[in-house]
């Protein structure tokens, strides 16, 4: 499958999804563009959002998490930038489990990245845009688009935080959406996780590790979202 090969969902097709009615108002639905598999749509899904600078921790929290999400056949969520957003992608392929990557610009700037290539199968995936399909990166289509990662998600993983910018205002979106808001805990914070403290005492749910396990704690997460 090539770049060029994507098709075109309307917003009265029957698959395209009921949460952007909610993000974007009944009568302003885009078009999305996509390549790949379009029924993990209507899977059980998580979002992950986190820095692109995270730290060695945070990528191996979010490869964890999203591994274990895909051992339960929970489709991942995220966007398409280094760091957090790639090791999610990561995580759930390398699992064999199912990916959903929401872009920032128009679908035909999208390319394959060198880290997911051995692990990539358009069956277990899916890439949607609902840019333009020429449209350049910006900063404000890319904080726009985290408002599509949170709406089509029954829960929003937030990684790692700074006090400002686009996790956080994620972290942000899926509080105001009602939507189930998890963030990482950490015991050391550091500028690059700064932000998870101040989402958890707005309201989020900290995600915690397993003492026996060493690993993230999720088995009820998935329990509430399936």
């Amino acid at each position: 499958m090539i770049v060029n090969e994507y098709k075109i969902l309307h917003p009265e097709d029957e698959l395209y999804p009921s949460a952007f009615s909610d993000i974007f108002g009944h009568f302003d639905k885009p078009d999305i563009f996509y390549i790949g598999n379009i029924d993990l749509l209507n899977r059980p899904s998580v979002g992950f959002c986190g820095s692109r600078n995270a730290s060695d921790k945070g990528l191996e929290v979010a490869h964890d998490c999203a591994s274990q999400f895909a051992d339960n056949d929970v489709v991942v969520v995220s966007g398409y930038a280094k760091g957090v957003d790639t090791q999610a992608h990561r995580g759930a392929l390398e699992s064999s489990g199912s990916t959903i990557v929401v872009l920032p610009e128009g679908i035909n700037h999208f390319r394959i990245k060198r880290e997911l290539k051995e692990a990539w199968d358009w069956q277990r995936t899916l890439v949607i845009s609902y840019f333009a399909p020429d449209a350049a990166w910006r900063a404000d289509r890319a904080m726009d688009r985290n408002k599509a990662i949170v709406g089509l998600s029954r829960a929003t993983i937030v990684i790692e935080a700074r006090e400002t910018g686009g996790t956080f205002h994620a972290g942000i979106t899926a509080l105001q959406q009602g939507r189930f808001l998890v963030v990482a805990k950490y015991s050391d914070p550091n500028s690059s996780n700064i932000g998870n403290d101040k989402l958890i005492s707005l309201g989020g749910i900290p995600l915690q590790r397993n003492k026996h396990t060493g690993r993230s704690e999720i088995k009820w997460i998935i329990s509430d979202i399936s």
